[in-house]
């Protein structure tokens, strides 16, 4: 028989991020204990529980098969208090509780850093989190209500819950969308190459240049260059986790590349950015667990965005290339 609080909350909590993890320590570090109280509470849960729920190795940590059928379980209860808590935050409104904002790094640089940030202004009482990701590592923490509001994108053929080896990390469904502007993508060559200079681009102008970059956007305009009879040269060999690196290797005259106008203010001094029409566009979303009602907090802080949003598509009003309002068709769009 199990002992008195033996499978608790914070036990499974601890059990869950160990087997993430694969070390009690890096479990610590990512739920703010120190190593000796998580491996102190495992142990006692294997005590209890009366059975083996880890192994040691070389490489860390990681869960038998008994506490691999534990963390299931655990998956399943924290959701259900992570609901549970997300209807007491509802109810009490903004005087307490928590939020949990998610970002990508350009809209984190452009406008999201400052939605945080005036959120924090405008209810000092709630406690906040902040974490910056690829949207599909949003979108994970989103399905399993470790966020309770991120700002990701899309592409129409490459969606938000997609990894980039093009692997659906959640089920279609558990996210619900709220789309803020469409962000295109513009080429970006050196200062000194042909297409620098036209007045106006096409695809055409793509006719035989080296294309580098990686997934997704990469994928949906060789399509667009396909079926417009167009051949460039696409080489997506390469992998980064930003486009600074693509950057790099356009002005080291590997070839030419794509940016989308939310990350130009990294552009490189040697480098210019020309809009094309046909270019990928992704459609950037605040983005919260589906089904999961819409809290006070989340409620405070879409509205703040929606703010920045306009402030931010204003200034983007006539220019070439430029962030633009979503598609009407995309007003009510769920990921599904």
């Amino acid at each position: 028989m199990l002992g008195r609080g033996s499978l608790d909350v914070k036990r499974l909590e601890m059990l869950r991020e160990v087997g993430r993890k694969g070390s009690f320590a890096a479990a610590a570090a990512n739920l703010s204990y120190t190593p000796s109280a998580v491996s102190q509470q495992m142990s006692n849960l294997q005590r209890d529980v009366g059975t083996t729920l880890f192994e040691r190795s070389s490489r860390g940590v990681r869960l038998t098969e008994a506490g691999r059928a534990l963390a299931v379980h655990a998956e399943e209860v924290l959701a259900h208090v992570a609901a549970a808590e997300a209807d007491l935050r509802a109810i009490a409104g903004l005087r307490g509780g928590r939020f949990r904002f998610g970002s990508f790094t350009s809209a984190t640089a452009v406008f999201g850093a400052r939605a945080f940030e005036t959120f924090r202004s405008r209810h000092p009482e709630v406690e906040l989190r902040f974490a910056d990701g690829e949207p599909y590592e949003s979108a994970v923490a989103l399905s399993k209500r470790e966020l309770d509001l991120a700002l990701v994108f899309g592409f129409d053929h490459w969606p938000a819950w997609v990894d980039y080896s093009g692997i659906g990390v959640c089920a279609p469904g558990e996210l619900e969308l709220v789309p803020l502007f469409d962000d295109p993508f513009l080429l970006i060559c050196p200062r000194d190459h042909p297409l620098a200079r036209p007045d106006r681009l096409s695809l055409e102008h793509l006719e035989g240049q080296r294309i580098i970059g990686g997934p997704p956007w990469a994928e949906g305009l060789r399509g667009v260059c396909e079926r417009a009879g167009v051949q460039a040269r696409f080489d997506l060999s390469h992998r980064a986790t930003g486009f600074e690196a693509y950057q790099s290797l356009v002005a080291a005259g590997g070839g030419l590349t794509f940016m989308p106008r939310l990350a130009l203010g990294w552009l490189r001094e040697e480098l210019v950015a020309r809009p094309v029409p046909g270019a990928p566009v992704r459609q950037v979303s605040a983005a919260t667990p589906a089904a999961a009602g819409q809290s006070a907090t989340v409620a405070a802080q879409l509205e703040i965005v929606a703010e920045l949003v306009a402030e931010l598509l204003a200034g983007e009003r006539g220019r070439p290339g430029g962030l633009t309002p979503p598609a009407p068709s995309a007003a009510a769009r769920l990921v599904a």
